[in-house]
């Protein structure tokens, strides 16, 4: 009588051997493809956030606007200015587009200010404030060390501040010359330097 076919232990255990180690490539594979499609897509949710970061920036500052603005108590809020040492710039800019036809006007006042690793933009539905009226902030990314602005003067001058003491004791109440150009540096721990040159609208 033939005895019936089967496996031995050996074959049995090289079987489960082989076995063990196309596992562990598999799941090593597929772990390598996570861990690449989290940081694609963690890199296009940042890349996104930068970009619209810039968009925002970039348009406020292209469309400034040379109208002062007034606080609650009737102090002057120059139409651009850094020497505001609660934000990195304020500034007011043109161009507030108004779909829903608001009874507001087109201008906008703005200001930017860095919280911890946060650049935070702030700005207010009117140029000339009341005492009870709404701040809005929304932060624009994160992440980031620091902004810096460079403004180009009218005789192409680059400036770390606007207006300069000079320009300031001249002008006394009336409203200071804004920039022809304004550079902007975003220091990103992660990015580094982003660095953008903006053209102010005529």
């Amino acid at each position: 009588m033939k005895r019936p076919a089967g496996f031995t232990l050996i074959e049995v255990l090289v079987a489960m051997a082989i076995f063990a180690i196309i596992a562990i490539l598999a799941y090593s594979g597929l772990d390598s493809v996570v861990n690449s499609k989290n940081r694609t897509e963690a890199s296009m949710q940042r890349l996104q956030q930068l970009q619209m970061a810039m968009l925002t920036l970039t348009s406020d500052l292209q469309q400034l606007s040379d109208r002062n603005g007034h606080d609650a108590l009737g102090g002057r809020l120059i139409n651009l200015t850094t020497q505001n040492s609660d934000y990195i710039v304020s500034f007011t800019r043109s161009g507030w587009r108004n779909p829903t036809m608001q009874l507001r006007s087109t201008l906008q006042r703005v200001a930017y200010y860095q919280d911890e690793d946060k650049l935070m933009r702030v700005y207010w539905p009117q140029v000339d404030r009341a005492i009870d009226e709404q701040t809005i902030e929304q932060p624009l990314i994160s992440n980031i060390d620091s902004l810096e602005l460079r403004f180009m003067s009218k005789n192409r001058q680059w400036r770390d501040d606007w207006p300069s003491a000079s320009a300031t004791a001249s002008s006394g109440a009336g409203t200071f010359e804004l920039p022809l150009a304004v550079e902007i540096t975003l220091k990103m721990s992660d990015w580094g330097e982003i660095r953008r040159l903006v053209r102010v609208a005529r």
